[in-house]
């Protein structure tokens, strides 16, 4: 198992954080369900090589949080990390801390094995999720859970059954045919609507038109009483 050394964080803000950051030190915090948050801070090298080989809640470490001569020992899963947008260094970190024996729910990523059958037929696979949550002890999360999409063909899909889990890893999702990938046939691209132009029809609409070479008829005088 993976072991980490911290030391408690007393110091706050924004400018303080930065200084020690330009010491090698790395600010992150370690929290859990009914415990104290505590305010911790690592050095960079050995924190930045646990994050090489570290997925996000997926690696049990033990962590040894050093707080003035003591040292309290615990077990935490990495959860959250921030990075400078320009370097993508590092500069902030979140852990879980966890029980040895306790069930806990935490995200595991699915690992696509295989190349579908269907994609050789033309069709498109469509991974609907890329991780699951899961139920299990500290010293029973996986690293991966393996999805094979190798026999899928047209129109065929994997779904949560088909997933092996380990011993002592359940699910949390409680349906069972809850899609995780399938194999498409590609969408047909939309024809260009055909625009036909309407010839206006000549004058208004609703207004008479006089034949060529027609008379326009006057009306009638009235003829003149008689006396």
């Amino acid at each position: 198992m993976t072991e980490l050394t911290a030391d408690r964080r007393r110091y706050t803000g924004k400018e303080i954080n930065r200084k020690r950051r330009a010491e090698g030190k790395i600010p992150g915090v370690i929290y859990g369900k009914g415990i104290e948050t505590r305010s911790i801070e690592f050095q960079r090298k050995p924190l930045e090589k646990f994050l090489d080989t570290a997925r996000r809640g997926t690696v049990v470490v033990k962590m040894t949080v050093q707080d003035g001569a003591e040292g309290k020992e615990s077990y935490a899963v990495l959860k959250e990390t921030q990075s400078h947008p320009l370097t993508g260094r590092v500069t902030h970190v979140d852990f879980y801390e966890v029980a040895l024996g306790k069930k806990f729910r935490v995200e595991v990523p699915l690992r696509i094995k295989g190349k579908a059958v269907g994609i050789e037929m033309g069709g498109v696979l469509d991974v609907v999720t890329r991780s699951l949550e899961v139920e299990c002890t500290p010293d029973h999360v996986p690293e991966f859970l393996d999805l094979d999409v190798t026999s899928l063909g047209i129109g065929d899909a994997l779904r949560l059954a088909d997933v092996g889990f380990p011993e002592g890893v359940v699910p949390t999702e409680k349906d069972l045919r809850m899609t995780l990938a399938a194999v498409h046939t590609p969408k047909a691209e939309a024809a260009p609507a055909v625009v036909e132009e309407t010839v206006a029809a000549e004058g208004a609409e609703g207004a008479s038109v006089a034949e060529p070479g027609a008379k326009e008829e006057k009306p009638e005088k009235e003829a003149k009483k008689k006396e």
